[in-house]
């Protein structure tokens, strides 16, 4: 029995949330039942199940979403993959351990400490219920995606970091080998996916926006989280705290789960107009977000200059990132525009590529699964007919584990987004496992805690501006300066500013960027 799931999003809680250790408490009750459902074979019999493997398909480890990386410092653009860049990267894991301890106590003890259990089986074929239960090993397999990447370094300095993961998880992986990013780099994970017939990637390679040509280098979605969302944030935290709204403070905060990344803008111009009705407050919010921009374009055009970005139509994005060079009426079409030309092209599905992969062609994979969009999906691809049977081959996509915002629907559209926690994966059975039956796909969304913090909500008449007035507060609920928790999400304090006479200028050069 296979078993895929990818996009957990374990980040070390200096930059956003990750989704609650109970779900994958969750997992674990709903993997105890799937083995013994897959020891029931397709002539009737029980037949426990000899070993059951897990792939973690990528971005696992949210090492990019880490405060860390806006300390003085190795970026991960800018230096060779040097001890300096490893203890950087090992500090960030060290904290996404420590800060999902419980979670990733649940992943190692699948494969550590004989979670699953099933009933033995009789020699007339059932369940021996009188028995004590039997373990059924489990193999924890991981694969790199777009926000976990140093992991697929080919250097010994990563190895330490690397070793760290193994243990913590109870991997696998073999150790001093890069965490693979393709089954071939692997060559236990890619025999077991080739007995259950499945081809599995993380899915970035088809995405312009996380992928660069390579990856052993950092994407255009690592320079506008790490230089651009992450100081945008930080930057309101110190100036405008005592005047943003609480519901305002968790919506901007909020903005790291948009996908694609570059529709931030305009995600953050739909929450102020619901949650900071005060023009004169949305003005500097708006000057902000421009001032960031305006310190991150130019980064991102020397890297680009250095290691290609493979970003097309590049010069747009400088103008669609902005609010002062906006028209409201064309902003969302004109971004959907520039987003058609990149690699997703019409559509954020990645069936399309699925097609292309050598194993669907050649007819070896029945499955292709991919993941990275967060969007969990099934679709057929295609149905071959030879010697009276018929091979049905199909794409699955393995969604996420972390929270997602799906839109609402009024009589003028679209009009607000509402999250959930949404957790997916998905199961392969090999031979006559499950009765037969050759996958099963699982999806779970739970609803998230209303916010204790009162929100009060000021929709204007049309054509008539909002009043320019200072928002209102409860004494409850006024934000504060440092590190606050409301309704389970924290907003992280800046990190602590380097020191005059410490801090370095770095400078981008071709020596200093990473080929």
């Amino acid at each position: 029995m296979l078993v895929v799931l990818s996009d957990l999003h374990l980040t070390d809680g200096t930059s956003c949330e990750t989704l609650d250790p109970g779900a994958f408490q969750i997992f674990c009750e709903r993997l105890q039942d799937l083995a013994v459902r897959a020891s029931w074979r397709s002539d009737g019999r029980y037949e426990p199940i000899p070993s059951i493997d897990i792939v973690l398909l990528g971005d696992v480890f949210d090492v990019m979403r880490s405060s860390r990386w806006l300390i003085d410092g190795p970026k991960p653009w800018l230096t060779q993959p040097n001890q300096e860049f490893a203890d950087r990267v090992q500090a960030i894991v060290s904290g996404i351990v420590q800060r999902n301890s419980a979670t990733t106590s649940i992943l190692k003890g699948l494969s550590q400490r004989q979670t699953i259990r099933v009933p033995g089986g009789t020699s007339s074929g059932k369940p021996a219920y009188e028995d004590r239960l039997q373990a059924v090993p489990v193999r924890l397999h991981y694969m790199v995606g777009d926000v976990d990447w140093p992991l697929h370094l080919p250097t010994p300095e990563m190895n330490r970091v690397r070793r760290k993961i193994i243990d913590a998880l109870g991997l696998a992986n073999t150790d001093g080998v890069p965490f693979p990013h393709e089954p071939r780099e692997d060559a236990h994970l890619n025999l077991t996916l080739r007995q259950h017939r499945v081809f599995a990637r993380h899915g970035d390679a088809f995405d312009n926006l996380s992928f660069s040509g390579h990856r052993d280098r950092a994407s255009l979605n690592d320079l506008l989280l790490v230089e651009g969302l992450m100081p945008f944030r930080f930057e309101l935290q110190h100036g405008l705290a005592e005047q943003l709204p609480a519901s305002a403070q968790l919506g901007i905060q909020e903005l790291d789960h948009v996908r694609p990344l570059v529709m931030a803008p305009l995600c953050l111009r739909q929450m102020m107009q619901v949650s900071c009705p005060v023009t004169s407050l949305q003005f500097e919010i708006k000057n902000c977000w421009d001032r960031t921009v305006d310190k991150l374009m130019p980064l991102i055009h020397q890297v680009d200059r250095f290691q290609s970005l493979g970003i097309r139509n590049l010069d747009a994005l400088d103008s669609l990132l902005k609010f002062r060079e906006q028209d409201d009426e064309q902003w969302g079409t004109r971004m959907l525009d520039w987003l058609r030309h990149q690699a997703l092209g019409k559509s954020n599905s990645l069936s399309k590529f699925a097609m292309d992969e050598a194993e669907f062609r050649n007819r070896r994979a029945k499955h292709i699964v991919f993941g990275h969009t967060h969007m969990d999906e099934t679709v057929p691809l295609d149905a071959s007919f030879a010697d009276g049977y018929v091979l049905s081959q199909l794409y699955f996509n393995s969604g996420t584990w972390r929270r997602v915002y799906m839109p609402t629907r009024g009589t003028d559209g679209w009009r607000e987004f509402l999250p959930a926690e949404k957790m997916t994966y998905l199961t392969f059975y090999r031979d006559d496992e499950r009765q037969g039956a050759p996958y099963e796909v699982w999806n779970g969304v739970l609803g998230t805690a209303p916010s204790p913090i009162r929100r009060i909500r000021i929709d204007a008449p049309h054509g008539i501006a909002a009043p320019m007035a200072r928002p209102f507060f409860d004494e409850e609920s006024r934000p504060e300066k440092k590190s606050t928790t409301r309704g389970g999400h924290s907003i992280p304090a800046p990190p602590p500013l380097v020191p005059e006479h410490r801090a370095k200028t770095v400078r981008i050069s071709s020596d200093s960027v990473r080929p």
